[in-house]
């Protein structure tokens, strides 16, 4: 597919990676799925420009990036709150926005929430190594999968979906409606699943992680979030390794709660006390820094039934 580029990145930001949907089907060969965050504001930001679920998007952590257009096309921003610009008067949030060749889109620092997204009509075209172009830094895949968004990188679309952009009339922004929009900044209650390892807690060790209150600690990124609070003590050793699921929340010997997510390692031995759903990965993505964490027990069932139901509204 021939393809135009779309951006300039004059400031890729702290931390700006490419994401689609992620890459699934290898982990057995020890390749991490990646993909985006926070699910819910990813898919919103391709669900209100009418593109297909899987369209390869920007995902910006902590703001403070600039790209300049290089094309007339259409622009959706979701996710953490930037203060987003373009060509310096501030834009909504959770909305799409019409921009043409010249223009500058200046992100601030995040206020509330830790990341966002920033898709394009008809999604970025960017390399696609084992049928994704999601970024996963540490499995150093390809040079551009493997390589946060850097200065001076070009960021393409398709030739076909400029060419539509430009002959389409300009119709009126689409926004998010507002009860679909999160609130980043309220503690969090994380919904656990129990697994088969559940069982090897004391009930006293499975009481003392249900009504612990955790913080977030500095150790919080893509791969998984560190928990701090009251040390579970004498846990059982650990396992024998095996596959990790996305939203384990795996309990090490200092006793502290570590939750793995899309770019978690493929393996491990740490006992589990469970899993949290994809839709609670995501908001746990959004919290910063020392924000409240709590868990529950969740009933299998409804949660599969809220997934389902979060799948079909998306189509993916």
């Amino acid at each position: 597919m021939e393809s135009v580029s779309a951006f300039e990145v004059i400031k890729p930001g702290v931390h700006s990676l490419i994401q689609d949907l992620g890459r699934f089907g290898y982990q057995h060969l020890g390749i991490t799925p990646g993909g985006p965050a926070d699910l819910h504001a990813y898919l919103w930001a391709n669900k209100i420009l009418s593109n297909s679920s899987n369209m390869a998007s920007i995902e910006i952590h902590y703001g403070l990036m600039t790209l300049k257009v290089l094309v007339d096309t259409k622009i959706a921003i979701c996710g953490a709150e930037f203060g987003v610009t373009i060509n310096n008067k501030p834009v909504f949030n959770w909305q799409t926005h019409h921009v043409k060749a010249g223009d500058l889109i200046q992100y601030g620092g995040a206020k509330a929430g830790k990341c966002g997204y920033l898709a394009i009509l008809g999604g970025l075209q960017t390399e696609k190594c084992h049928q994704s172009r999601s970024t996963v830094i540490r499995d150093e895949l390809s040079q551009v999968t493997s390589t946060p968004v850097y200065q001076g990188q070009y960021l393409p679309i398709s030739i076909r979906q400029r060419t539509e952009t430009i002959t389409a009339e300009l119709p009126t922004e689409v926004s998010v409606p507002r009860h679909y929009i999160p609130n980043y900044s309220a503690p969090l209650i994380l919904g656990l699943l129990p697994c088969y390892q559940w069982l090897l807690f004391t009930s006293k060790q499975q009481h003392q992680l249900l009504s612990n209150k955790y913080q977030i600690s500095t150790q919080a990124n893509r791969m998984g979030y560190q928990l701090i609070g009251d040390m579970i003590t004498d846990l059982p050793t650990a396992l024998t390794s095996e596959g990790i699921a996305l939203g384990s929340v795996q309990l090490p010997a200092n006793g502290l709660p570590i939750i793995l997510l899309q770019d978690r390692q493929t393996i491990g031995g740490y006992p589990k006390a469970g899993v949290i759903s994809a839709l609670d990965c995501g908001k746990l993505s959004q919290r910063q820094q020392g924000s409240e964490i709590t868990f529950r027990l969740v009933n299998p069932l409804v949660s599969r039934y809220k997934m389902q139901a979060f799948k079909h509204f998306f189509d993916f």
